[in-house]
């Protein structure tokens, strides 16, 4: 797959809910992969700065909450 999801390793097609982990490792993730509810991928998505991190590299890496 070209955007394989980091969780499922599936492909995370166009039509797909699917969010860029921005902070951290680049991986694309299915929504439901990730457990965000609808309303919070909605808001995320639409919120021109805010950036999305997978659990992975929130865990493993010094990311800011806010930048």
């Amino acid at each position: 797959p070209i955007y394989p999801c980091g969780i499922c390793h599936k492909e995370v097609h166009e039509n797909d809910q699917g969010i860029l982990c921005e902070s951290g490792c680049n991986f694309w993730f299915h929504r439901t992969c990730t457990g965000l509810t609808e309303p919070a991928f909605k808001m995320l998505t639409q919120a021109i700065y805010a950036e999305w991190v997978c659990d992975k590299c929130w865990n493993t890496k010094n990311i800011p909450v806010v930048k």
